[in-house]
């Protein structure tokens, strides 16, 4: 297993920086945030050979361009073509930053609101973003996420096989499918098999009752649609809620998972913790539950 920050907890500070402070956390990898203020798709090859000369002086590797690029269910043909030229420039990025691994989903409403046309959408222009990728030698990555085509394993798995491509994975956040309410520890894994390329790891909890003003901001709560209606949700260190990694990290250390493993925690940062010692804090976390996933 490698460790990985995701730039985005940083917030506005440039990119420089948090590789600065990834590196001295002693991350192995960051997972960048492909939006200005840190890696946009209008960066130039000059800034992104900039950002490999930094990567390379602080022993960093990057795990994963975060492209919010796809999303293709429900856009027109003409959205769809846009969003392909969108992941054509940053994998041409990813080249110059070695990275051969892009974050890229089809979208779309949640699956238990989508009809067979989503999943047609959905796989049609993963195939071709697939054949693209093909040509950088690039992987896909679609994100188990809620309120899309894919919050489960097996929505996952569906999609997957009909996409019918060596080069798309799947990321595995325990984070958004516990907001989905679905399955998100070994039996996860095991279902994934070899499809699971990349893990993401958040805590969160279901909040009662609904917090106002300062509070909410404070604590980053947010309120989502899911099976049950809508709830709402407050984002946690790692460890301080509700989502129980340990099943995840034991299923991963019995495949002899050795790919990323990101921090990817949604808490604000305050006077009181910043966004340093929120990185701090996840690794740390990460390293306790992998020690205990693997003296079990």
């Amino acid at each position: 297993m490698k460790t990985a920050v995701f730039t985005k907890m940083f917030g506005d500070r440039r990119l420089d920086e948090v590789i600065d402070v990834a590196s001295n956390l002693n991350y192995d990898a960051v997972e960048v945030m492909c939006r200005e203020p840190h890696f946009g798709v209008e960066t130039s090859n000059e800034r992104a050979r900039e950002i490999a000369d930094r990567l390379d002086a602080n022993d960093l590797e990057v795990a994963c361009l975060a492209t919010y690029t796809g999303k293709y269910v429900g856009k027109s043909e003409a959205e769809c073509e846009a969003a392909l030229d969108r992941l054509t420039r940053f994998l041409e990025l990813g080249e110059l930053l070695d990275c051969p691994r892009v974050r890229h989903g089809p979208g779309g409403p949640p699956s238990r609101d989508a009809d067979d046309d989503a999943y047609r959408t959905g796989v049609k222009w993963m195939r071709r973003a697939a054949d693209v990728a093909a040509d950088y030698d690039a992987t896909l990555l679609m994100e188990i996420h809620s309120n899309t085509i894919i919050e489960s394993a097996a929505d996952a798995e569906r999609l997957l096989d009909a996409i019918d491509r060596e080069n798309v994975g799947v990321i595995h956040d325990a984070g958004n499918m516990y907001i989905s309410d679905v399955g998100y520890g070994r039996e996860s894994v095991e279902r994934l098999g070899d499809d699971l390329r990349h893990v993401h790891v958040k805590d969160e909890r279901r909040c009662t009752g609904s917090g106002s003003g300062s509070e909410s901001e404070q604590s980053g709560r947010f309120e989502l649609e899911t099976c049950h209606g809508v709830e709402a949700f407050e984002p946690r260190l790692l460890g301080t809620g509700d989502v129980n990694h340990a099943p995840l990290f034991g299923a991963l250390d019995e495949r002899e998972y050795d790919g990323y493993v990101t921090a990817e925690c949604h808490r604000p940062s305050n006077d009181e913790l910043s966004p340093t010692d929120i990185a701090r804090h996840e690794r740390a976390e990460i390293e306790r539950l992998w020690a205990d996933a693997r003296s079990e």
